[in-house]
């Protein structure tokens, strides 16, 4: 007669802990969702905290803004090609051709900037229209057509310059600008405002700020209230779907690419005439801020996901950040890290399957790793009966 063995019922040790670790669960949604505004918040804390008066003098913030505007014009043209699911790697140079191209039609033409402003956006919509059609019908994947497009723009740019820096602030024999140059300065450099005496506008506020607002409030409206907008979210989405529904997601593609590439030419302009010149190396690295803005404002690298106005607060987190770490002498070096290491916690924060798939199998390995070398003792009563 075998004896029976009692009922052992072990406790489900993998199963995640009910209250208060459900409530967490549920808030990761919620952080993921409130990222950019949650850390804007802390980095305008962090900014009174440590330079108080200096940090909300209102020239200080417009020169930050002003500073930053151009690569948060490259941003919300990089959010258009991130939600199909794409990536622009190419927006730097081809802002920096752009701001060559300005130079140059401004000095050796003498050519008016209500001309240089449309010829230097139609410059970058064309590289833009070309990273599309490679995108779109050549299959090749974003990420290598705008690496090479990269390449292409810079080196182009850098041929047509001959590797020289151009002014954009030309002075005859007496020492003074000419008129065009001068109507040019009012495109960005720090103390010039194309607007001075609008009422409706602060005094102090210049035109890279209104110029990055303005594009923010036009790309916004057209995600939210127009059916191409709609048409971008769905090809991001789940382009397969996009297109059994009708969708022409090839002119998608192309479309936002071609945008990406017309606001790049846009901030060229807006970037020589802040700086007073157009250097052959303008708009390096300005990519990865344009990417890191979209990111940490809520865009998803897998598409359908992000808006422009999480991309304008992004890019104001990372604006703000770049002057209290300057206010603060912190080191280019490590301001590098810093907004690196914001980026990757912007990500994960986005992904919150990702923290929980984490956490149960660090669970699962400390269970595993307790019950290692050690025999149940179910299977000791079996073997002795």
């Amino acid at each position: 007669m075998t004896d029976t063995l009692p009922d052992r019922t072990e406790p489900d040790t993998t199963a995640e802990p009910r209250g208060l670790s459900q409530r967490a669960r549920g808030l990761l949604p919620v952080l993921g969702s409130m990222q950019g505004y949650i850390g804007l918040v802390l980095v305008i804390a962090l900014g009174v905290y440590t330079k108080g008066d200096v940090f909300l003098d209102q020239t200080n913030l417009t020169n930050a803004i002003g500073a930053f505007a151009s690569r948060g014009i490259l941003a919300v043209g990089v959010t258009l090609v991130i939600l199909t699911a794409g990536i622009d790697l190419s927006v730097g140079s081809l802002m920096g051709i752009a701001s060559m191209a300005s130079a140059m039609l401004l000095v050796d033409q003498n050519m008016p900037v209500w001309q240089i402003v449309p010829l230097c956006m139609l410059i970058g919509a064309f590289f833009g229209f070309v990273n599309g059609i490679g995108t779109a019908w050549l299959r090749i994947q974003s990420f290598v057509m705008t690496l090479a497009m990269l390449s292409i723009a810079r080196g182009l740019d850098r041929q047509l310059s001959d590797n020289v820096s151009r002014t954009t602030q030309p002075r005859d024999d007496a020492g003074n600008l000419p008129e065009n140059a001068e109507q040019f300065q009012n495109l960005g450099t720090p103390g010039h405002n194309v607007l001075e005496g609008n009422p409706l506008i602060p005094e102090g506020i210049y035109f890279p700020v209104l110029a990055f607002v303005g594009v923010c409030v036009v790309f916004h409206l057209i995600l939210s209230r127009t059916t191409f907008g709609r048409h971008i979210y769905a090809v991001g989405g789940n382009p397969t779907a996009a297109r059994l529904s009708g969708i022409n997601v090839s002119f998608v593609v192309i479309a936002v690419f071609t945008l990406s590439g017309m606001l790049a030419g846009f901030a060229g302009p807006i970037d020589a005439a802040y700086s007073a010149s157009a250097d052959p190396l303008a708009g390096n690295s300005y990519e990865l801020d344009a990417i890191a803005a979209a990111v940490i404002g809520g865009a998803s690298l897998a598409g359908g996901k992000g808006t422009v106005i999480g991309t304008f607060v992004g890019a104001l987190i990372l604006t703000l950040l770049d002057n209290i770490l300057g206010l603060n002498a912190v080191s280019p070096n490590w301001q590098l890290v810093i907004k690196g290491s914001i980026v990757i916690v912007a990500v994960v924060l986005q992904r919150p399957d990702l923290l929980r798939g984490l956490r149960r199998r660090f669970r699962g390995s400390r269970i595993g790793d307790g019950a290692e070398g050690t025999v149940p003792e179910k299977s000791k009563e079996t073997s002795a009966s």
